[in-house]
Formats: structure tokens, sequence, C-alpha cells
């Protein structure tokens, strides 16, 4: 190589590396614009045929917010008669009695540990959930409309549960409902398969969104601790202590033994410390 040519070999490298260099700035830059707008969406969560729920969801600098009302926003009316009270007194079967606090997820999208609101017998908890993560499998060709959003389909494996998600690439947010996000869009619709699908559908998308959480984190992270373990502890505990209440009201038949299997009408299904799973006595 002649002299000559050094100098332009050196400047070619140069401009190569700043080449790489502004690319890289600039994906850093779309990255730090999605994390720094804010997003408002509502979900319409449908948990059975009984009942409708509504749940807002805030995505700001990389944390999630999921807020749920406790009591149902819409039920089916019968002769001008509306049924929410036969739904709530369902729902309390469960709950317990008491005031019983919205359910809110406070999740990081750099961590996998999060907070969520829960409640037995009327006492609010804040609850600690070491989330195992979601792997979730993207390897979709097909495309879906839903709404005015095309999108693409995924599924994980989600505690006993396999979850199917149809996300959008027009909103590049990692969030969506519940304890569910990390694709590389915003969740438009999500289920999962089973005996007891809980349905998850978006209404309304805010983006970006000026406003505020309406979180009252004061009252939130004063409420009494406790690790998701023993939170299912003390809500299976109670709802066997409650079908207990129930058999012992109907009557017996003579020489007949009814079997019951323990199924959870939720997403989850086992989790990990639960080797056998909940389906077994």
């Amino acid at each position: 190589m002649s002299k000559q040519s050094e100098p332009l070999g050196s400047l070619c490298l140069f401009f190569k590396k700043m080449k790489y260099y502004l690319l890289f700035c600039l994906l850093l830059c779309a990255s730090w614009k999605v994390q720094a707008q804010k997003l408002h969406v509502v979900y319409e969560y449908i948990p059975s045929a009984m009942a409708t729920f509504q749940e807002h969801v805030y995505f700001e600098n990389g944390i999630k917010t999921a807020i749920r009302d406790s009591i149902p926003v819409k039920a089916n009316t019968e002769k001008g008669k509306g049924s929410e009270e036969e739904v709530s007194s369902s729902f309390s079967l469960v709950l317990g009695s008491g005031i019983n606090y919205r359910h809110i997820v406070i999740q990081r999208s750099d961590k996998n540990e999060l907070r969520e609101t829960g409640a037995v017998k009327g006492t609010n908890y804040l609850v600690t959930d070491q989330f195992p993560g979601l792997l979730w499998n993207t390897n979709y060709r097909d495309t879906d409309t839903i709404g005015k959003f095309v999108c693409h389909k995924a599924t994980a494996n989600y505690r006993g549960s396999k979850i199917v998600a149809y996300y959008t690439n027009d909103i590049p947010v990692p969030a969506g409902p519940y304890k569910f996000g990390g694709l590389p869009g915003l969740i438009v619709m999500l289920y999962n398969e089973g005996a007891n699908p809980n349905y998850w559908t978006l209404q309304k998308v805010s983006y970006p969104y000026e406003g505020s959480v309406p979180l009252n984190k004061g009252y939130i992270y004063s409420l009494p601790k406790l690790s998701l373990q023993d939170y299912i502890k003390k809500s299976d505990a109670l709802v066997e202590e409650q079908m207990r209440i129930m058999e012992s009201k109907m009557p017996a038949i003579k020489g007949v033994t009814t079997e019951r299997t323990k199924v959870r009408g939720t997403v989850e299904q086992i989790y990990e410390w639960e080797p056998k799973g909940p389906h077994e006595k």
C-alpha cells in the first residue's frame, strides 16, 4: 500500500465506525422515546360468562400499572332487572366479606418481581410475586386484524396455562393486561386455553397519554405484606372452607359420594411451589 492510500484507508475506517455509532444512537433514541411516551389503555376482562370487568393499564418509564375494578361493570339483564347483585354476591362468596380494594399490579420491565393487591376475608394485602417471566413464542407467520390493528400471534406457558396473545407493532410498547407483556408491541387480545378461559380484549387506547396514573401509593404500600405463596395459601383455605359449608347444606344421597377436584378459575392453575399441581387432592 502506498503512503498516499494510507490516509484514505484511515478515513474510510473512520466513516465506517461513525456509521455504526450513528445507527446505535438512533436505536437508543428510539428506545428512549418509547420509554418516555406514556400509554393508557382499557381492556375488557371476562373471567366467566357471569360478569365483565374493566382493567386500566398504564405504562410509563418502563413501569406498568394494571388497575382492575373489584365490582363487575356489566352484567346480563333479564326482564328489565339487572343481575349485578347476584353476580356480586357470587363473587363475595370467594372473596369474603368486607371492602375489597381494586386489584392492582405494579410491574417493572427490567425486573421479574412485581407487587399486586389482594383481599382475603375483607383484609387487603400487598402481595409480592416472584414472577417467573414469560418465554414468548412469536414464530407465527399469520396475522389477524382485531379492530383497527394488524396483530401478530404469540404463545407462552404460564403457571399451568397456555397463553395466546395477539399484539400490534403499531404501538411499540411492551405492555398488556394483568401480568402479561414483554412483546414487541401492545397486546390487543389475550386468553388462556383450557376449561376455565379468561379473556382480555382492548377497548380504548391513549398513546401518547398526557395524564397521570390514578394510584394511591400511600395506601397501597401501607397494606400488610404477604408473599404470593402465603397469600395463595390463605385464599385456597378460604375457598376450601366455603366449599365445605356449601356441601354441608346440600341434601345427602344415600350410597353416593361426591368426588371434588380442586380447579382454580384463574389463569394461574399451578404455582412454582406446587409440584403436584392444584388438581390433585
